[in-house]
Protein backbone atom coordinates (compact mmCIF):
# COMPACT_ATOMS: atom_id res chain seq x y z
CA UNK A 1 0.00 0.00 0.00
CA UNK A 2 1.38 3.45 -0.97
CA UNK A 3 1.25 6.25 1.61
CA UNK A 4 1.22 9.89 0.68
CA UNK A 5 3.04 12.70 2.50
CA UNK A 6 -0.33 13.68 3.98
CA UNK A 7 -0.70 10.18 5.50
CA UNK A 8 2.70 10.49 7.17
CA UNK A 9 1.90 13.95 8.52
CA UNK A 10 -1.45 12.75 9.83
CA UNK A 11 0.19 9.85 11.66
CA UNK A 12 2.85 12.16 13.08
CA UNK A 13 0.17 14.63 14.18
CA UNK A 14 -1.70 11.86 15.96
CA UNK A 15 1.47 10.86 17.78
CA UNK A 16 2.24 14.40 18.89
CA UNK A 17 -0.71 14.40 21.28
CA UNK A 18 0.39 11.16 22.86
CA UNK A 19 3.98 12.22 23.33
CA UNK A 20 2.83 13.60 26.66
CA UNK A 21 1.88 10.09 27.79
CA UNK A 22 4.22 7.46 29.28
CA UNK A 23 4.97 4.13 27.65
CA UNK A 24 3.33 0.93 28.86
CA UNK A 25 5.20 -1.06 31.46
CA UNK A 26 4.36 -4.32 33.17
CA UNK A 27 2.18 -3.80 36.21
CA UNK A 28 3.92 -4.24 39.54
CA UNK A 29 2.36 -5.96 42.52
CA UNK A 30 3.49 -3.09 44.73
CA UNK A 31 0.86 -0.70 45.99
CA UNK A 32 0.54 2.76 44.45
CA UNK A 33 2.32 5.54 46.31
CA UNK A 34 1.58 9.25 46.00
CA UNK A 35 3.59 12.39 46.64
CA UNK A 36 1.86 15.79 46.70
CA UNK A 37 4.27 18.72 46.52
CA UNK A 38 3.07 22.11 47.72
CA UNK A 39 5.17 25.08 46.66
CA UNK A 40 4.84 28.05 49.00
CA UNK A 41 5.63 30.66 46.37
CA UNK A 42 7.46 33.80 47.40
CA UNK A 43 9.40 32.39 50.39
CA UNK A 44 7.38 31.50 53.46
CA UNK A 45 8.29 33.04 56.83
CA UNK A 46 9.25 29.99 58.87
CA UNK A 47 9.48 31.77 62.22
CA UNK A 48 5.82 32.79 62.15
CA UNK A 49 4.83 29.34 60.88
CA UNK A 50 6.67 27.19 63.40
CA UNK A 51 7.07 29.76 66.15
CA UNK A 52 10.06 29.64 68.56
CA UNK A 53 8.07 31.22 71.37
CA UNK A 54 10.50 29.80 73.94
CA UNK A 55 13.24 32.16 72.78
CA UNK A 56 13.28 35.57 74.46
CA UNK A 57 14.75 36.99 71.27
CA UNK A 58 11.65 36.15 69.21
CA UNK A 59 9.56 39.10 70.43
CA UNK A 60 12.58 41.34 70.81
CA UNK A 61 13.45 40.95 67.12
CA UNK A 62 9.82 41.07 66.01
CA UNK A 63 8.03 43.61 68.22
CA UNK A 64 5.15 44.09 65.74
CA UNK A 65 5.08 40.72 63.96
CA UNK A 66 5.49 38.32 66.88
CA UNK A 67 2.47 36.12 67.54
CA UNK A 68 1.04 36.41 71.03
CA UNK A 69 2.06 33.56 73.29
CA UNK A 70 -1.54 32.80 74.23
CA UNK A 71 -2.50 32.26 70.58
CA UNK A 72 0.31 29.88 69.60
CA UNK A 73 -0.58 26.20 69.18
CA UNK A 74 2.17 24.90 71.43
CA UNK A 75 3.88 21.65 70.46
CA UNK A 76 6.50 21.57 73.23
CA UNK A 77 8.12 24.05 75.61
CA UNK A 78 9.96 25.90 72.83
CA UNK A 79 8.03 25.85 69.52
CA UNK A 80 4.41 25.96 68.45
CA UNK A 81 2.36 26.46 65.31
CA UNK A 82 0.78 29.59 63.96
CA UNK A 83 -2.86 29.66 65.17
CA UNK A 84 -3.97 29.54 61.52
CA UNK A 85 -2.70 25.94 61.28
CA UNK A 86 -5.42 24.17 63.25
CA UNK A 87 -5.74 21.16 60.90
CA UNK A 88 -1.99 20.66 60.61
CA UNK A 89 -1.79 20.81 64.42
CA UNK A 90 -4.42 18.07 64.58
CA UNK A 91 -2.43 15.91 62.17
CA UNK A 92 0.67 16.53 64.27
CA UNK A 93 -1.15 15.34 67.39
CA UNK A 94 -2.15 12.20 65.49
CA UNK A 95 1.48 11.49 64.59
CA UNK A 96 0.91 12.26 60.92
CA UNK A 97 3.05 15.39 60.55
CA UNK A 98 6.81 15.80 60.56
CA UNK A 99 8.12 19.30 61.20
CA UNK A 100 11.60 19.55 59.70
CA UNK A 101 13.50 22.52 61.09
CA UNK A 102 16.35 24.51 59.62
CA UNK A 103 16.12 23.34 56.01
CA UNK A 104 18.45 24.98 53.54
CA UNK A 105 21.60 24.39 51.51
CA UNK A 106 25.25 25.50 51.38
CA UNK A 107 26.09 28.89 49.88
CA UNK A 108 22.47 30.14 49.84
CA UNK A 109 21.17 32.32 47.05
CA UNK A 110 18.47 34.86 47.96
CA UNK A 111 17.14 35.42 44.45
CA UNK A 112 13.61 34.05 44.08
CA UNK A 113 14.23 32.71 40.59
CA UNK A 114 17.61 31.17 41.26
CA UNK A 115 16.81 29.62 44.62
CA UNK A 116 13.54 27.97 43.57
CA UNK A 117 15.43 26.56 40.58
CA UNK A 118 17.98 25.07 42.97
CA UNK A 119 15.31 23.50 45.18
CA UNK A 120 13.48 22.05 42.20
CA UNK A 121 16.62 20.71 40.53
CA UNK A 122 18.32 19.50 43.71
CA UNK A 123 21.23 21.95 43.64
CA UNK A 124 22.90 24.39 45.99
CA UNK A 125 24.69 27.72 45.76
CA UNK A 126 27.63 26.23 43.88
CA UNK A 127 26.08 23.45 41.82
CA UNK A 128 22.81 22.75 40.08
CA UNK A 129 20.99 19.58 39.15
CA UNK A 130 20.78 18.93 35.43
CA UNK A 131 17.10 17.97 35.50
CA UNK A 132 14.20 18.36 37.89
CA UNK A 133 14.96 16.37 41.06
CA UNK A 134 12.24 13.80 40.37
CA UNK A 135 12.98 13.08 36.71
CA UNK A 136 15.49 10.25 37.09
CA UNK A 137 13.62 8.54 39.98
CA UNK A 138 10.32 8.68 38.06
CA UNK A 139 11.97 7.16 34.99
CA UNK A 140 13.13 4.26 37.16
CA UNK A 141 9.73 3.95 38.84
CA UNK A 142 7.88 3.88 35.52
CA UNK A 143 9.86 0.81 34.44
CA UNK A 144 8.54 -1.23 37.37
CA UNK A 145 4.99 0.07 37.75
CA UNK A 146 2.26 0.66 35.18
CA UNK A 147 1.55 4.39 35.39
CA UNK A 148 -1.14 6.54 33.84
CA UNK A 149 1.37 9.42 33.97
CA UNK A 150 4.62 10.03 35.79
CA UNK A 151 3.56 13.32 37.31
CA UNK A 152 0.90 15.97 37.07
CA UNK A 153 1.04 19.67 37.85
CA UNK A 154 -1.98 21.83 38.61
CA UNK A 155 0.00 25.06 38.42
CA UNK A 156 3.07 26.19 36.55
CA UNK A 157 5.42 23.21 36.67
CA UNK A 158 8.49 25.42 36.99
CA UNK A 159 11.79 23.54 37.01
CA UNK A 160 10.68 20.51 38.95
CA UNK A 161 9.91 18.42 35.86
CA UNK A 162 12.57 20.01 33.69
CA UNK A 163 14.16 17.41 31.42
CA UNK A 164 11.17 15.07 31.47
CA UNK A 165 10.34 13.97 27.93
CA UNK A 166 6.90 12.45 28.38
CA UNK A 167 4.39 11.44 30.99
CA UNK A 168 4.25 14.84 32.71
CA UNK A 169 0.72 16.17 32.44
CA UNK A 170 -1.05 19.42 33.18
CA UNK A 171 -4.76 19.92 33.73
CA UNK A 172 -4.91 21.27 30.19
CA UNK A 173 -3.44 17.98 28.90
CA UNK A 174 -6.21 16.04 30.65
CA UNK A 175 -8.75 18.35 29.10
CA UNK A 176 -7.28 17.55 25.70
CA UNK A 177 -7.28 13.81 26.40
CA UNK A 178 -10.92 13.70 27.43
CA UNK A 179 -11.93 15.55 24.28
CA UNK A 180 -9.85 13.43 21.89
CA UNK A 181 -11.37 10.72 19.73
CA UNK A 182 -9.68 7.35 20.28
CA UNK A 183 -11.39 5.39 17.50
CA UNK A 184 -9.43 2.49 15.97
CA UNK A 185 -7.12 3.48 13.14
CA UNK A 186 -8.30 2.87 9.57
CA UNK A 187 -4.77 1.96 8.44
CA UNK A 188 -2.99 -1.00 10.06
CA UNK A 189 0.74 -1.43 10.48
CA UNK A 190 0.69 -4.69 8.53
CA UNK A 191 -0.66 -2.89 5.47
CA UNK A 192 2.47 -0.78 5.02
CA UNK A 193 5.47 -1.91 2.99
CA UNK A 194 7.55 0.87 4.54
CA UNK A 195 9.07 -0.29 7.88
CA UNK A 196 9.28 3.28 9.18
CA UNK A 197 5.63 3.94 8.42
CA UNK A 198 4.67 0.59 9.92
CA UNK A 199 6.49 1.42 13.15
CA UNK A 200 4.82 4.82 13.25
CA UNK A 201 1.38 3.28 12.83
CA UNK A 202 2.04 0.63 15.50
CA UNK A 203 3.19 3.25 17.99
CA UNK A 204 0.10 5.31 17.23
CA UNK A 205 -2.18 2.32 17.82
CA UNK A 206 -0.52 1.50 21.17
CA UNK A 207 -0.95 5.09 22.31
CA UNK A 208 -4.61 4.98 21.26
CA UNK A 209 -5.10 2.01 23.58
CA UNK A 210 -3.43 3.90 26.41
CA UNK A 211 -5.55 6.93 25.69
CA UNK A 212 -8.73 4.86 25.79
CA UNK A 213 -7.78 3.49 29.22
CA UNK A 214 -6.98 6.93 30.56
CA UNK A 215 -10.19 8.38 29.17
CA UNK A 216 -12.13 5.57 30.82
CA UNK A 217 -10.70 6.51 34.22
CA UNK A 218 -11.20 10.22 33.71
CA UNK A 219 -14.86 9.82 32.77
CA UNK A 220 -16.61 13.19 32.78
CA UNK A 221 -13.66 15.02 34.35
CA UNK A 222 -13.45 18.36 32.55
CA UNK A 223 -9.94 19.26 33.67
CA UNK A 224 -10.98 22.59 35.15
CA UNK A 225 -9.41 24.00 38.30
CA UNK A 226 -8.50 27.39 39.65
CA UNK A 227 -4.69 27.32 39.55
CA UNK A 228 -4.52 30.24 41.99
CA UNK A 229 -6.61 28.45 44.63
CA UNK A 230 -4.75 25.81 46.66
CA UNK A 231 -7.98 24.27 47.93
CA UNK A 232 -9.29 23.82 44.40
CA UNK A 233 -6.00 22.30 43.28
CA UNK A 234 -5.94 19.81 46.13
CA UNK A 235 -9.58 18.82 45.55
CA UNK A 236 -8.67 18.05 41.95
CA UNK A 237 -5.76 15.88 43.09
CA UNK A 238 -8.08 13.88 45.34
CA UNK A 239 -10.61 13.64 42.52
CA UNK A 240 -8.01 12.17 40.16
CA UNK A 241 -6.71 9.71 42.75
CA UNK A 242 -10.30 8.71 43.50
CA UNK A 243 -10.85 7.95 39.82
CA UNK A 244 -8.09 5.38 39.99
CA UNK A 245 -5.34 7.28 38.19
CA UNK A 246 -1.93 5.92 39.06
CA UNK A 247 0.14 9.10 39.04
CA UNK A 248 2.89 9.05 41.70
CA UNK A 249 3.56 12.81 41.88
CA UNK A 250 1.25 15.81 41.94
CA UNK A 251 2.45 19.40 42.23
CA UNK A 252 0.33 22.31 43.44
CA UNK A 253 1.19 25.76 44.73
CA UNK A 254 0.02 28.75 46.70
CA UNK A 255 1.73 32.10 46.13
CA UNK A 256 1.91 35.42 47.95
CA UNK A 257 4.50 34.62 50.64
CA UNK A 258 6.91 37.39 49.62
CA UNK A 259 5.77 39.48 52.57
CA UNK A 260 8.07 42.50 52.64
CA UNK A 261 5.17 44.75 53.69
CA UNK A 262 2.31 44.30 56.20
CA UNK A 263 3.05 40.63 56.71
CA UNK A 264 0.95 39.67 59.72
CA UNK A 265 -2.54 39.40 58.24
CA UNK A 266 -1.41 38.44 54.74
CA UNK A 267 0.60 35.56 56.15
CA UNK A 268 -2.25 34.49 58.41
CA UNK A 269 -4.70 34.28 55.50
CA UNK A 270 -2.24 32.32 53.35
CA UNK A 271 -1.62 29.81 56.13
CA UNK A 272 -5.36 29.45 56.67
CA UNK A 273 -5.79 28.51 53.00
CA UNK A 274 -2.92 26.04 53.21
CA UNK A 275 -4.32 24.55 56.40
CA UNK A 276 -7.82 24.04 55.00
CA UNK A 277 -6.41 22.45 51.86
CA UNK A 278 -4.17 20.04 53.78
CA UNK A 279 -6.86 19.16 56.30
CA UNK A 280 -9.50 18.43 53.66
CA UNK A 281 -7.02 16.44 51.57
CA UNK A 282 -6.12 14.25 54.54
CA UNK A 283 -9.82 13.61 55.17
CA UNK A 284 -10.50 12.80 51.51
CA UNK A 285 -7.49 10.50 51.16
CA UNK A 286 -8.42 8.65 54.35
CA UNK A 287 -11.87 8.09 52.87
CA UNK A 288 -10.27 6.77 49.68
CA UNK A 289 -8.04 4.46 51.71
CA UNK A 290 -4.75 5.88 50.42
CA UNK A 291 -3.69 8.29 53.19
CA UNK A 292 -1.15 5.77 54.50
CA UNK A 293 0.37 5.63 51.01
CA UNK A 294 0.58 9.39 50.52
CA UNK A 295 3.10 12.04 51.51
CA UNK A 296 2.34 15.77 51.36
CA UNK A 297 5.45 17.93 51.39
CA UNK A 298 5.81 21.71 51.46
CA UNK A 299 8.78 23.60 50.07
CA UNK A 300 9.75 27.20 49.30
CA UNK A 301 12.73 28.97 47.75
CA UNK A 302 14.10 30.16 51.10
CA UNK A 303 12.96 31.52 54.46
CA UNK A 304 12.78 35.09 55.71
CA UNK A 305 14.99 37.14 57.98
CA UNK A 306 14.63 36.90 61.72
CA UNK A 307 14.39 40.63 62.33
CA UNK A 308 11.31 42.42 61.00
CA UNK A 309 11.87 45.34 58.63
CA UNK A 310 10.55 48.90 58.84
CA UNK A 311 7.45 48.10 56.78
CA UNK A 312 5.99 45.52 59.20
CA UNK A 313 7.28 42.75 56.97
CA UNK A 314 10.32 40.52 56.59
CA UNK A 315 12.99 40.33 53.90
CA UNK A 316 14.60 37.36 52.14
CA UNK A 317 16.30 34.95 54.53
CA UNK A 318 17.97 31.56 54.53
CA UNK A 319 16.82 28.53 56.50
CA UNK A 320 13.19 27.63 57.24
CA UNK A 321 11.06 24.73 58.51
CA UNK A 322 8.76 22.65 56.31
CA UNK A 323 6.08 20.00 56.72
CA UNK A 324 5.99 16.36 55.65
CA UNK A 325 2.56 14.83 56.27
CA UNK A 326 0.99 11.44 55.72
CA UNK A 327 -0.61 8.42 57.37
CA UNK A 328 2.45 6.21 57.05
CA UNK A 329 5.10 8.49 58.52
CA UNK A 330 6.44 8.94 62.03
CA UNK A 331 5.40 12.41 63.11
CA UNK A 332 7.33 14.74 65.36
CA UNK A 333 9.75 17.66 65.41
CA UNK A 334 13.06 16.96 63.70
CA UNK A 335 16.23 19.00 63.39
CA UNK A 336 17.75 21.73 65.51
CA UNK A 337 15.64 24.43 67.09
CA UNK A 338 16.24 27.85 65.51
CA UNK A 339 19.10 29.67 67.23
CA UNK A 340 17.98 33.30 67.15
CA UNK A 341 21.19 34.43 68.83
CA UNK A 342 23.43 32.85 66.19
CA UNK A 343 22.65 34.68 62.99
CA UNK A 344 24.47 35.57 59.81
CA UNK A 345 23.40 39.03 58.65
CA UNK A 346 20.04 38.62 60.46
CA UNK A 347 19.62 35.17 58.89
CA UNK A 348 19.17 31.76 60.44
CA UNK A 349 21.89 29.30 59.48
CA UNK A 350 20.64 26.09 57.92
CA UNK A 351 21.11 22.94 60.00
CA UNK A 352 19.60 20.36 57.63
CA UNK A 353 20.27 19.98 53.91
CA UNK A 354 16.91 19.86 52.15
CA UNK A 355 18.20 17.10 49.88
CA UNK A 356 18.16 14.68 52.82
CA UNK A 357 14.36 15.08 52.68
CA UNK A 358 14.41 14.16 49.00
CA UNK A 359 16.41 11.05 49.83
CA UNK A 360 13.94 10.17 52.59
CA UNK A 361 10.94 10.49 50.28
CA UNK A 362 12.54 8.56 47.43
CA UNK A 363 14.09 5.79 49.56
CA UNK A 364 11.47 5.28 52.28
CA UNK A 365 8.27 6.19 50.45
CA UNK A 366 8.94 5.01 46.90
CA UNK A 367 11.51 2.33 47.76
CA UNK A 368 14.19 3.88 45.53
CA UNK A 369 17.25 3.38 47.71
CA UNK A 370 19.61 4.08 44.81
CA UNK A 371 18.62 7.63 43.91
CA UNK A 372 20.48 10.85 43.03
CA UNK A 373 20.33 12.03 46.68
CA UNK A 374 21.36 8.77 48.36
CA UNK A 375 24.48 10.42 49.79
CA UNK A 376 22.38 12.79 51.95
CA UNK A 377 21.75 11.14 55.30
CA UNK A 378 18.12 11.15 56.44
CA UNK A 379 18.54 9.07 59.60
CA UNK A 380 17.76 12.09 61.80
CA UNK A 381 14.32 12.57 60.21
CA UNK A 382 13.19 8.99 59.57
Amino acid sequence: MIHTRRDILNFAGTLSLFSILPSFTLASKSKSKFLILIELGGANDGLNTVVPYGSKLYKRLRPRLAIENKDILKLDNFVGLNPALQQIARLYEQGECKILQGLGYPHPNLSHFRSIELWERGGDGKSNGRNGWLIEPLEVLSKDISLDAKAMFLDNAGNIFSGGLNGYLSVQDLQLITSTDAKPASVKASESSNPLIGELIQSRDENRELLAGLKSKLGKFNGSTNSSDIESQMKTVCDLIGRGLNVPVFKVSISGFDTHVSQFWTHKHLLEQLDRAVGQTATDLKRLGVWDDTIIMTYSEFGRRVKENGSEGTDHGMAAPHFVLGGGIKGGIYGDYPQLGQLEKDNLLYSMDYRSVYNFVLAEHFGLKDNPFASYDFSKIA
